[in-house]
């Protein structure tokens, strides 16, 4: 019997040892750009690419600044902000009323020349282009914040 309690009293903290809040996850990659105001729009934030795997690109908005009733579109355009350009993928608006927004890529729009080609976390980062965010879905023109992604990147 005193075998069996000296046993017990040993192996006890064995149950614990191998107890884990994640130490050995591996850390985020990620890429943060600086989405600035353009006029006076009072909108700005940021645009943060989380790497999820080898395919597959998350980007998150966060603004401040966006009307609680606001609907904002945006894309990522080819060029830099200064030269302008194309719509390369077009990401999930921001909702004005938490001034956020995730968009889960994988692939390029299916326009121009790169019609629907993969983009990985690595090509994002890459990546000649910029982010518009515009004012609304019946107001593309007027841009709210602007700022160069990859190559372009300050």
């Amino acid at each position: 019997m005193k075998k069996l309690v000296l046993l017990m009293l040993l192996a006890t903290p064995l149950l614990f040892v191998n107890c884990s809040d994640d130490d050995d996850a591996p850390a985020e990659v990620s890429t943060t750009y600086t989405l600035a105001e353009i006029g006076d729009s009072g909108v700005s934030g940021t645009a943060k690419f989380v790497k999820v795997n080898d395919t597959t690109t998350r980007i998150e908005v966060q603004l401040e600044g966006t009307p609680a009733d606001g609907d904002h579109p945006m894309h990522i355009h080819v060029n830099d902000a200064a030269t302008g350009g194309g719509i390369a993928i077009t990401l999930d608006n921001v909702d004005g009323s938490t001034g956020s927004s995730t968009t889960t890529v994988t692939k390029l729009d299916n326009e121009g020349d790169v019609i629907g080609a993969d983009i990985t976390y690595e090509g994002l980062i890459a990546f000649d282009g910029y982010i518009n965010v515009h004012l609304s879905a019946a107001d593309l023109a007027t841009i709210v914040a602007q700022g160069n992604i990859g190559s372009n990147a300050p």
